[in-house]
């Protein structure tokens, strides 16, 4: 028994790109067999990378509580996701989400415990920002940072900092920036220029920062500058936004992670009481310190957003029919979707390795930078290929692919050098 199917007009490269034909109509035969062994094809694929998270190994590192905190956000930015197209177009910050991550136990949750439990694994840390990409890459980069002030707070502040901040800060209250980057600088923190000045009981700041995530939407920000103490050592200071003299600027044309909000922060004499400085934070050591944090959550938060696209092209390659059966019965869909699950499944292989490592001693800063490097690649490499595999839906910003391309298109710069 044969079906009779409508081919579509058959056309060269050039001739798809100019509306010319090369061949006229024809008429493809495709047998009950063969539509049968496409069928069993499709339910291959999807059976192989049905797999995938568990050969992660998800279940093996994080317990019951992780899991259910990684769940919760899973299940907030699921739902958020048919507004992330808008939010991201309008580059506007989603409070009542980040909010909502805040009373689901995700923010600071490996730095702080909850509920007089104690602060969650590394590893969990790591799969709740995992879990926060797989909604927006955007909205894990404003929580990594939001979480380098929350590690700065709880290494380097005084019990009184802690006491005023954390909760509203680990609830989703209130939002924090950090501010080290300087327009001259870039990621060389030994040039930071920005100065602190003492004034009797009090501090005077001055100086430039940029693209600074979360400035624009901070509710405080922790400024790094110079006070000329111990060999002209850095210092932190926690400034709240309505401060006098300090000045945000939005960056309104960055086409990246437009939805956790980039400016500017100038100082001019920005005044602020000895108090506001972090007591036990004395320059690049301790500073690094919250940079090697922010990384692991990078290197980690970017695998959820390749497994995002990996999940999404899966669903469209089985759901588009070509010349009567579903793409993903052909061999160079499969080879595009086995390569894009191998380099997720190797990415968080790679950051539940380091999480691991973590749990029981400093961070191994070359590790961490390398495979930050790597993971970055790979999710965007995954990314372009579920790009590819959309075709022009690729670029449509309501399917989601392009909002996580163009995100991880950015997180290969951001956090530092390799």
């Amino acid at each position: 028994m044969t079906t009779l199917l409508k081919e579509p007009p058959l056309v060269d490269l050039f001739g798809s790109l100019s509306g010319g034909v090369l061949f006229g109509d024809t008429e493809l035969k495709v047998t009950t067999e063969e539509t049968t062994q496409a069928v069993a094809a499709q339910r291959q694929v999807e059976d192989r990378l049905a797999a995938v998270e568990a050969f992660a190994g998800w279940a093996d590192v994080l317990d019951a509580d992780a899991m259910a905190v990684r769940n919760r956000v899973l299940d907030l930015v699921t739902a958020w996701e048919s507004e992330a197209a808008q939010a991201f177009t309008d580059g506007k910050f989603p409070d009542k989400l980040f909010s909502e991550l805040g009373k689901a136990g995700a923010i600071g949750a490996a730095l702080v415990g909850r509920n007089n439990q104690p602060p969650l694994s590394k590893a969990a840390a790591c799969a709740v920002m995992h879990a926060v990409e797989y909604g927006d890459g955007g909205l894990r980069c404003a929580l990594t940072v939001h979480e380098s002030v929350i590690q700065g707070l709880v290494r380097f502040g005084s019990a009184a900092q802690r006491e005023r901040w954390l909760e509203p800060l680990t609830n989703g209250d209130k939002v924090a920036a950090f501010a080290l980057t300087e327009p001259h600088a870039g990621s060389d923190i030994r040039e930071v220029s920005t100065k602190a000045t003492r004034d009797g009981d009090d501090w005077l700041i001055s100086g430039a920062k940029s693209w600074i995530t979360n400035g624009p939407r901070a509710d405080v920000i922790l400024i790094w500058a110079r006070t000329g103490e111990r060999n002209n050592a850095i210092r932190g200071f926690m400034v709240e936004k309505d401060t006098p003299g300090l000045n945000i600027e939005p960056i309104d044309s960055a086409y990246s992670m437009r939805v956790s909000l980039v400016g500017r922060v100038n100082l001019d004499h920005v005044r602020v009481p000895h108090s506001a400085m972090l007591p036990h934070a004395w320059g690049l050591t301790d500073i690094n310190a919250c940079l090697d944090y922010n990384r692991m959550t990078v290197l980690s938060g970017v695998m959820g957003g390749a497994r995002r696209c990996l999940d999404i092209a899966l669903d469209y390659a089985k759901s588009r029919y070509q010349f009567g059966v579903p793409i993903a019965s052909k061999q160079l869909m499969q080879t595009l979707l086995a390569d894009m699950a191998e380099r997720v499944s190797l990415g968080e292989l790679a950051f539940l390795h380091l999480a691991h490592k973590w749990e029981t001693q400093a961070l191994p800063r070359f590790e961490v930078s390398m495979i930050k490097r790597h993971n970055c690649r790979a999710a965007l490499e995954v990314a372009r290929m579920a790009r590819t595999i959309l075709g022009a839906n690729g670029v449509d910003i309501n399917r989601n692919i392009i909002r996580h391309l163009l995100n991880l298109e950015a997180s290969y710069s951001y956090g530092g050098t390799h």
